[in-house]
Order: structure tokens, then sequence, then C-alpha cells
């Protein structure tokens, strides 16, 4: 796909020792998959969970037909081994957020797990496709938080869902079909942590994705760099494909929004916003007889109680 720009950048920012965040993208015929992840767990696990997210879910992808069950296959076996090394005694603690966009264009499909990010700048408008894992982000969203108060809350940085945490992974998946010139924004909190929505906006808007990621990993470090900061900007082309999926994509029906699934299991495929219609329950001669003593049995009781002794 020539027309399929990307850019990757991951800097350890200013104030920590080392980078546990790893970023990772490789282009397909149909179109490409590009991953961020946000290691946990201390300097060493954290940085050996983020690497095996992006190498297993880019390994994955890489030799399978695009589709949201292989997406979700990508996220299970980079859960498998991040939780098989985590119980290493020394290890204990490890995990990562993991956000992958996969281009099957003119379609995209995102898994995400955790606080990192992916956004879409469409028609000069960002807007956040993702929802963050985070304690601060589920009290936002109850009303009990405002966006200003999250940004500095002392638990701000408390995951509630990470890759390697547990045996099997809960991954949110969405997907839409895309628009010539789209650009996806994938990032760890150490951008958006630092920069408003207004700022990624306008560096999108003005710069080509290899200035563009350069220019924001510069500004999160100009306003303090206090995380670590990765960055993947992808803009699709101006000509796509026309064509449809052989797997059912999750699209709203009117404007094609992106749609969430909170997915515990894997299914075949994904449901698509046209429901079939419920079948009525068949009712049975059992069914009939149970109803007709209930009535008698009722019927039996009113009339003792209206007669009297």
């Amino acid at each position: 796909m020539p027309d399929l720009l990307s850019a990757l950048r991951t800097h350890p920012g200013l104030r920590r020792p080392k980078n546990e965040d790893a970023v990772g993208g490789v282009g397909t015929p149909w179109g490409g998959v590009f991953v961020v992840a946000d290691g946990m767990g201390g300097h060493r696990t954290g940085e050996v969970a983020s690497r095996l997210a992006v190498e297993a879910i880019l390994e994955v992808l890489s030799q399978k037909e695009p589709s949201p069950k292989a997406l979700l296959e990508a996220f299970e076996e980079a859960n498998r081994r991040i939780y098989q090394e985590a119980q290493r005694p020394e290890n204990r603690g490890m995990g990562t957020t993991a956000t992958c966009l996969l281009l099957d264009l003119p379609y995209a499909l995102i898994a995400h797990v955790g606080d990192s990010r992916a956004y879409l700048f469409r028609k000069g408008v960002l807007k956040q496709l993702t929802e963050d894992h985070s304690w601060v982000a589920e009290r936002v969203r109850q009303g009990l938080l405002t966006v200003e108060e999250a940004r500095t809350h002392r638990w701000r940085n408390v995951i509630t869902n990470a890759l390697g945490s547990f045996p099997e992974a809960r991954v949110d998946l969405l997907g839409l079909k895309v628009e010539p010139g789209d650009i996806f924004l994938l990032c760890t909190d150490g951008l958006y942590g630092v920069l408003e929505d207004r700022t990624l906006q306008e560096v999108l808007r003005n710069y080509p994705p290899e200035e563009a990621a350069e220019r924001l990993v510069a500004l999160a470090n100009e306003w303090g760099g206090p995380d670590n900061i990765s960055v993947a900007v992808v803009r699709v082309p101006e000509t796509l494909p026309e064509r449809t999926p052989p797997y059912a994509l999750p699209l709203e029906a009117a404007g094609g929004e992106p749609v969430h699934l909170k997915l515990g299991e894997v299914p075949e495929e994904l449901p698509t916003q046209v429901l079939e219609p419920k079948p009525r329950p068949r009712v049975g001669w059992r069914d009939v007889l149970l109803i007709l003593l209930w009535v008698v049995v009722v019927a039996y009781i009113l009339l003792g109680y209206f007669r009297g002794p």
C-alpha cells in the first residue's frame, strides 16, 4: 500500500531513567498493523511486557488474514506470553497497556487494553476512539470527576485492565469505515497526559506523519516530559479500494461512527447493527396445562374467600 504514510516514535521523556514503552508497525498488502504499549511493573518488567505485547501482536497479525477474530487472537497470544513471564517471582506485577490499529482498507479495526489511546483526525476534527481503562476514567464516566480533576488526581496512573494481569485478556474492540485522508494517532499517556487535544489536533492538521510524530514528542518534552512517550501517526491514502469485508464489522447504521464492543470471549464474528428479530417463544401443551391448573387453584381460593364459612 504505497500511499499509506506512517511514522513511529518513542522517547523515555525527561524524568524517567528508562523507556518502558514500545511501539511497532508493519505494512501489509491490505494496509498495515500499528501498536503502542506502555509497560508497568518496574524498570525491567515493564520494558519486557510492552516489548512482548508489540512483538506478539505484530507476529500473529502478519501471518493471518485481517479480521476481528485475528485481532483478538493476537491480543490473547500477547496476554498469554506476558502472563507466563509474570509467574516468575522477579516479574510479579508485570503488565502492559496495548492499543492496536489494524487497517484492512477501506476499513479499520482497533483493539485496546489499558489507558493508551487511539484517536481519529477526520475533516479537521480530532476524536478519541478508545476508552481509558483507568480508575480516574471510570470516575469521569460516572460523573464523579471532571476531566480536569482526573488530569491531576493522585490515582490517575492506576490501571484497571492490562495485558498479562489475568490468564484471559479483556479487550475492547471497535471498527469503522475509513475515509480518504483520515489520520489515526496511537499514543501512550506520556503524550496525551501532557498535551491537550487541541494541540494534538493542530499538529495533525498542519504536518505530515513523520514531522507530526517528531513535533508531538518534542512538545511533550517541552512541557516537562514526565513520562515515557510513544506515538504512531498513520494517514490513509486519498484513493481507497471499494469492497465489502468478509467479516461482520461493528458499524453504526448512520454515519459510520465506531461502536465499542467489550468482549470477554472471542466470537466467530462480530455483530453488525442489523439485528435479527428474536423468535417468539413456543408454548407447548405442558405450559397450557400449568396455566389452566394455576387458574383453577386461584379460582378455588377466591370462591372459598367470598362464600365464607
